[in-house]
């Protein structure tokens, strides 16, 4: 996190300095143009660790499976009653599943791995090696739809929202392609995420709506 972190504010390095020129230190000052890393120890199987704790609002990080990727972390965020928690990029993780008790959202990732396979055959047909390669070793450090559905029935959270879908359905028949056997194991409390999607939750209550931008 801290060579990310320092990798960020190299990388706008030029552009803080000519907008501080621009508009003057008054106004910008440099001391609060650089991002801080605040780096934090969550091991695989250990319990999670509160990050945030401000105004009512609790952040807090748990340990994923995303291996080769280590660290990987989800977040669980805590608002007056609320409840928000992101999976991040992971396989099915019982460690998930306890962070995420009864939360009233789950943002989880989704890889459609009957879709991946279908692109590996359709790649090693006309010789297209790499692209097997890629499709045949991405299941192993990602979700699948189905098993989203799983984590969140036993989790006992009130919306799966679907996220970070891959590959990405670009049409109504690509998403249905996309969530097969969903339903199945979760009738209802789940849908896609898409960019405008809003989901509220009103503080200290038990509504929850999702409406889109678009709308």
């Amino acid at each position: 996190m801290t060579a990310v972190v320092a990798g960020f504010d190299e990388a706008y390095a030029l552009d803080t300095r000519y907008r501080i020129a621009h508009h003057g230190a008054d106004f910008l000052p440099e001391s609060t143009a650089h991002m801080q890393a605040r780096p934090i120890d969550v091991t695989e199987g250990a319990e999670p660790v509160l990050v945030v704790e401000e105004g009512g609002l609790r952040i807090t990080a748990f340990p994923v499976d995303h291996r080769p990727v280590v660290p990987a972390y989800g977040y669980r965020f805590d608002y007056r009653g609320r409840s928000v928690v992101v999976s991040g990029d992971t396989v099915k993780s019982p460690g998930l599943v306890a962070a995420a008790h009864g939360a009233d959202v789950l943002v989880h990732e989704a890889q459609a791995n009957h879709i991946v396979a279908a692109i590996g055959d359709a790649a090693a047909a006309i010789g297209r090696e790499r692209i097997v390669k890629i499709m045949h070793d991405i299941p192993s450090y990602h979700t699948t739809p189905v098993q989203a559905a799983e984590v969140a029935n036993a989790a006992g959270v009130r919306l799966l929202v679907l996220s970070h879908l891959n590959p990405p359905p670009s049409n109504r028949i690509a998403e249905l392609v996309f969530v097969r056997g969903v339903s199945r194991v979760r009738p209802d409390g789940w849908i896609l995420g898409d960019d405008g999607l809003t989901v509220e939750l009103p503080e200290s209550s038990n509504v929850l709506t999702v409406t889109h931008l678009k709308e």
